[in-house]
């Protein structure tokens, strides 16, 4: 249930609640302070309880015969009839009023317990006796009413078998007939019931007894703060999880690495941490260069190893990087990335190709103007346009240019495709900050002549429905989407910080500067650089920089 689209699993339920603990723990504070509010503020109740033992009854019973246990169905019976509307009405002669009560049955037995809850305890044990005696009563007199029906029925037979005695008596001269002595046997055992049933309805009558008056309560049965809190401290839980999983149910955004995998079919090559403090003074921070062993540093690195395997396989120069949709973090993946790619010892160009809110610039300090559009529209020569990023060796900078009003347009144009070509074989790599997928078609465009895509699409705001599209749409033009970076990780995402391992970042070695053009001296590739086989000499180093 955590991730809509998979089967869920152990891991994805823990993932889910540390995304949505806040809900849970929420849920739980607010059950236990209104259980607490309620046994404060609540008014104190009293409950009494008195007690009736259900017995069998003789008059129910066949004369002569042992009576039988009380099944739970008659039990059940009297449990009804403890609230029935006679009883209620010997209770409103005695009360005044007919309070509520309820009846149960204690345990397996035949006892029956009358509970009354009263704001006294006073008056809740005077409302369980009420009912009981009443109920006593009820059956005292049901079972009289029984009693001297079954009697008048038996004096009944028997006046009728004396009057047939004494005509039998008149036709035969002699009692020993067979008639007469069937007659007097009828008889015999009619009077015999009849002694019987009146000597055992005298001895039990009525089937019930009052066991257990009811005794005033000294300590009130509500409210109890701890059994209180206990149950509202469960049930906001409950509560909690169950608005947790139905946010979960009803959030489309992007919550795992799985989740982008299974979305975009394509892998993710990077999970980037969030970065606090990203802004220092109003401008973006290149964390790579601020602070280069932080777990967001290592994870662009990464993304560069990820990035020089593909390298090794395909023939990549230049690739795109955008987003499904603003503010997801693409420009910030872009420039970091460069910056990792060029301390690896590549000559490396940052693209800013955004053309409608151009902002790759302030990450290195470098102003927008003059760009990429002032060559595009024939105004200035490529060479004058290029930026050697600040503090950074091997790293270049094309600004946006003067933002044209027609961006996806000149873009699309056969001009702009020559330039991207000529920069791919100037520079080892090239990275083209673009436009989002979706809102503009910047990107498809840009994306249609570059070597390959990245997608950077940010945890926890990226909607899985943005991100199926964009990819669809990046696949219609038949770009090479290599995979998409997961930014903004938190723990709560299933962002986990590394082992703490020290870096330290490669430093070439220094060398005199190559042809005098003033920007200082660039060193051989380390190790660690994944380009297409080729490693830099004085001719790559010149030509970078007379461009």
């Amino acid at each position: 249930m955590p991730e809509t689209d998979a089967e869920p699993t152990f891991r994805s339920y823990l993932a889910m609640f540390r995304r949505r603990g806040w809900w849970v723990i929420a849920g739980g504070c607010i059950g236990l302070a209104a259980s607490l509010a309620y046994s404060v503020t609540g008014p104190k109740e009293y409950t009494a309880a008195a007690e009736i033992l259900v017995e069998s009854t003789s008059s129910a019973d066949a004369p002569g015969t042992v009576p039988q246990p009380v099944s739970p169905t008659g039990v059940q019976t009297e449990l009804t009839l403890v609230t029935s509307a006679p009883v209620g009405r010997m209770v409103m002669r005695q009360l005044g009023e007919i309070p509520a009560v309820s009846a149960s049955e204690v345990g397996q037995t035949n006892v029956i317990s009358i509970s009354a809850v009263s704001l006294t305890g006073a008056f809740a044990a005077r409302v369980a006796n009420a009912y009981a005696r009443a109920f006593v009563t009820y059956q005292q007199r049901t079972a009289s009413r029984s009693l001297s029906a079954a009697e008048t029925e038996l004096k009944r037979q028997v006046n009728r078998a004396a009057s047939e005695l004494a005509t039998l008596q008149k036709q035969h001269a002699q009692n020993s007939s067979p008639q007469v002595q069937a007659v007097l046997n009828q008889e015999a055992v009619l009077k015999e019931q009849l002694a019987q049933m009146q000597v055992s309805g005298s001895e039990n009558f009525g089937g019930v007894a009052l066991v257990t008056p009811a005794q005033a309560p000294d300590s009130p049965s509500s409210p109890q703060p701890v059994k209180d809190g206990v149950l509202g401290l469960i049930g906001g839980l409950l509560a909690g999880i169950a608005a947790a999983f139905g946010r979960e149910a009803l959030d489309d955004k992007l919550a795992s690495e799985h989740s982008a995998e299974r979305v975009a079919q394509v892998p993710v090559v990077s999970m980037v941490p969030q970065v606090p403090n990203w802004r220092r003074r109003g401008r973006p921070v290149l964390v790579s260069v601020a602070d280069p062993m932080s777990p967001s540093a290592e994870a662009y690195r990464s993304l560069r190893t990820s990035l020089q395997f593909a390298r090794q396989e395909q023939n990549l120069r230049t690739v795109v990087v955008t987003s499904p949709a603003a503010a997801e973090g693409k420009t910030t993946t872009l420039a970091n990335l460069g910056t990792v790619f060029a301390q690896a010892g590549e000559q490396v160009l940052v693209v800013s190709c955004d053309l409608r809110r151009p902002r790759l610039g302030e990450f290195f300090g470098v102003a927008e103007e003059p760009g990429f559009t002032s060559v595009l529209l024939g105004g200035m020569p490529l060479e004058e346009v290029l930026v050697k990023a600040p503090g950074t060796e091997r790293l270049w900078v094309l600004p946006a240019g003067p933002v044209p009003s027609n961006p996806a347009e000149l873009l699309n144009s056969h001009r702009a495709r020559q330039i991207m070509a000529a920069l791919g074989k100037r520079f080892d790599l090239v990275l083209i900050d673009s436009p989002p997928v979706l809102p503009v078609t910047d990107a498809v465009v840009l994306a249609g002549y570059a070597d390959a895509a990245l997608m950077v699409v940010r945890a926890g705001q990226t909607r899985r429905g943005d991100l199926r599209r964009a990819a669809e749409k990046l696949r219609q033009v038949n770009a090479n989407l290599l995979g998409t970076v997961l930014n903004q990780v938190s723990r709560q995402y299933g962002y986990a910080p590394g082992y703490g391992y020290g870096y330290k970042p490669y430093l070439p070695p220094q060398r005199a500067d190559l042809g005098g053009n003033g920007h200082g001296g660039d060193g051989p590739v380390d190790n660690e650089r994944g380009s297409h086989g080729r490693h830099h000499n004085g001719t790559s180093v010149s030509r970078a920089t007379s461009v």
